[in-house]
């Protein structure tokens, strides 16, 4: 009697996993069908132009394992700085000149400024489902890294209980540290829109941020719009340390360079994203779409971890020891991100900055 239950029973189970496994075939097969009409297209495209906030040098394993796989399809990687990136392809767009296909821009509001405006293309990438919900918008915009915005300095030049482990310590050792006046690093908000967008975040996610602006204005900083720049600087000891520079570059020149280290604040830390979007009137759209399920593919996620890109897939997210016990605020990829870009709002921040940081000249250093 039993064993006849057992078996009655375990009939829906095993028609429940039939079912399932019939619609993970399917799925995969749709990908598959998906993926060979976009290389048949692509095919006869034959180009790709990338604009991307991105060196070329931590995105070349990208690059290289792409063509490889795609040999077919000819490459034009155009590195430029944040501010570039938006004003050249949306200078282009308006002109009816397209060039780009896909546009890669650690300036994330700018980005979602480009969606937001129609200059975008929705695209269902087959890797959406291995993707958090807050790292693709409209399916037009997607977070292709997860990076964590951090503090760089010279251990040469900085003893140990000098080392800020926090936001707030760094206020503090900033006030009692007269030896610091004049060799910090920090972004410069009015000319670099990277910049702009930390420190914006900052104030929305810490209530104490504008006494540690304050702080560093009285330590009359040099303004960068730049963070390798900030960081060469650190470690040729003309600077002794560096605010809100972004991880990835920050830990690749660490794991070479003993003449600089990397604080990952413990209170709390911006998790930003590098985002993609695939430009409306793309003249190769098929091999843009290529590249993007590329980029966020486990392989493409993997070559970009290299460059210390930590992968933004769900399943590739494992603990990660450099974050552990800390306070992780990841900046959602979608419409919020627009509100500190309103020209009035811009302006506001813009002067209470200047009120607390003084009339310091910005450094010349872009990227």
């Amino acid at each position: 009697m039993q064993a006849h239950l057992l078996r009655v029973g375990a009939r829906p189970i095993f028609l429940a996993v039939a079912v399932l496994l019939a619609i993970i075939f399917a799925g995969a097969a749709i990908v598959v069908a998906q993926t060979r009409d976009l290389r048949s297209l692509a095919a006869r495209e034959s180009a790709l132009v990338i604009y991307s906030a991105t060196d070329e040098n931590e995105a070349s394993d990208l690059l290289r394992a792409f063509s490889v796989r795609y040999p077919f399809i000819k490459v034009d990687y155009r590195s430029l700085s944040a501010r570039e990136v938006y004003d050249r392809f949306r200078r282009e767009a308006d002109g009816h000149r397209s060039v780009a296909d896909i546009v890669i821009n650690s300036a994330m509001d700018l980005q979602i400024k480009l969606v937001n405006d129609r200059y975008a293309q929705a695209y269902r990438s087959a890797e959406i489902d291995h993707l958090p919900d807050w790292a693709v918008w409209k399916n037009q915009a997607f977070a292709v890294s997860a990076e964590p915005i951090v503090i760089g300095y010279n251990p040469k030049l900085l003893t140990r209980d000098a080392v800020p482990t926090s936001h707030d310590e760094l206020a503090t050792i900033l006030h009692r540290t007269p030896s610091l006046t004049g060799r910090i690093g920090s972004y410069d908000p009015e000319r670099s829109p990277t910049g702009y967008l930390y420190v914006s975040q900052d104030v929305q996610v810490d209530s104490d941020a504008w006494d540690l602006i304050a702080a560093v204005g009285r330590a009359r900083p040099q303004l960068f719009q730049s963070s390798k720049d900030m960081i060469e600087q650190v470690s040729s000891a003309k600077l002794t340390l560096a605010y809100n520079i972004i991880g990835s570059y920050a830990f690749e020149r660490a794991a070479r360079d003993p003449n600089f280290k990397v604080v990952v604040p413990r209170d709390y830390v911006l998790m930003m994203s590098r985002v993609a979007l695939i430009a409306r009137e793309a003249p190769h759209p098929a091999s843009a779409k290529l590249f993007l399920d590329f980029m966020l593919s486990r392989e493409g996620q993997s070559l970009l971890a290299k460059h210390h890109m930590s992968p933004v897939r769900l399943d590739m997210a494992a603990d990660n020891k450099v974050l552990a016990g800390t306070n992780v605020r990841e900046v959602r990829v979608g419409p919020a991100l627009m509100a500190a870009i309103d020209t009035m709002t811009f302006e506001r921040f813009v002067r209470k900055w200047r009120e607390a940081v003084g009339e310091n000249d910005p450094t010349d250093n872009q990227s």
